[in-house]
């Protein structure tokens, strides 16, 4: 719910007339670099709380950055729907211009996000050797003790009684938001928008943490022949979300512009909702950028076509069409 906040209000502070960038790129950013701190510190939030590490990976960063809202810029850009007074090819500059500079700008913020990491993971370890000699640094939790501990907590989900106290903390203070985020719908109707996006943002983002149990093992080569040997280790997980996720929001781009029915301000309310909240969340930049730099050149860009061919036929099919049949501009949400 934290990750909608940032990555709607950051998209609209940075959107002004005259931008020298679209503000989308913002969000992208800072969850990419939360994420790649949180790669290099993953041993001291495991921890202290593998809920906390879930909760900041998959959670905060996953919804600060969104997939389909950015292939979404780049058909607008492809599709010229402003209408201005493009030739086909400033059109696909435009749209390039969309997908190498937030795939570039994301990439360069996991890194430097990486190196900060890095830092602290340092910084605490010296501390804990300091406060005490006996005690390994966490920054030295080799992959075998990780996975111990992953699994110890995992089972504890079975029982209350085993939960730790920041795991407890953690789901009280979801709870609170969830119940703040419903009062909010009902009473302020200036930010209702946003309030119902933040329930929505919770589906989405529990059902991309579901499908993360797809994606492949990294480290682990599975074997075949052809294509399916190139195609093995690719997340399958992230890449159904980040497709299924993009093919609503096309359905929901159009629905608001009022080509199938007049929305009414309600439906305008819920549309903005699922667009900013369960697409934004169902889809990722930050996991997918790290999966691209983790993965060997081949195999990440292999990986890189095939999310971005495999999205943007659905706003090609669903929006491309309208926008270039559409007679008569139909006032949107």
């Amino acid at each position: 719910m934290v990750g909608v906040l940032i990555r709607v209000y950051l998209t609209r502070l940075f959107t002004y007339p005259g931008e020298p960038i679209y503000g989308l790129v913002w969000a992208q950013m800072v969850g990419c670099f939360i994420m790649g701190a949180a790669t290099r510190t993953k041993g001291m939030l495991v921890r202290w709380s593998p809920a906390l590490n879930t909760g900041v990976t998959t959670g905060l960063c996953g919804s600060v950055t969104t997939f389909s809202s950015w292939q979404l810029l780049v058909f607008e850009q492809f599709f010229n729907t402003t209408r201005d007074d493009h030739s086909h090819f400033r059109n696909f500059l435009g749209g390039m211009s969309v997908l190498v500079s937030t795939m570039a700008c994301s990439v360069g913020a996991l890194r430097l996000g990486q190196m900060v990491g890095d830092e602290i993971r340092l910084a605490y370890g010296t501390y804990l050797r300091h406060a005490n000699p006996e005690l390994d640094a966490l920054s030295r939790i080799d992959t075998a003790q990780l996975g111990m501990v992953t699994a110890d907590v995992r089972r504890g989900w079975l029982g209350w009684n085993e939960w730790r106290p920041a795991d407890m903390a953690l789901a009280a203070l979801g709870v609170v938001a969830i119940i703040a985020a419903s009062v909010v719908v009902g009473v302020a109707s200036s930010t209702r928008s946003v309030s119902i996006a933040l329930l929505f943002g919770c589906v989405g983002t529990l059902a991309r943490w579901r499908l993360a149990s797809l994606n492949a093992t990294p480290g682990h080569e599975q074997r075949g022949k052809g294509l399916s040997r190139l195609t093995a280790d690719l997340p399958l997980g992230t890449l159904i979300a980040n497709v299924a996720g993009s093919a609503v929001l096309a359905i929901v781009y159009v629905l608001q512009t009022g080509a199938v029915v007049r929305p009414s301000a309600a439906s305008c309310y819920v549309l903005k909702a699922l667009a900013d909240g369960f697409c934004g969340c169902l889809t990722t930049i930050s996991t997918f950028v790290v999966e691209v730099t983790v993965l060997r050149p081949r195999k990440a860009a292999l990986y890189a076509a095939i999310s971005i061919v495999a999205t943007q036929p659905f706003f090609l099919f669903v929006a491309g069409i309208y926008f270039k049949t559409a007679a008569v501009d139909y006032p949107t949400c």
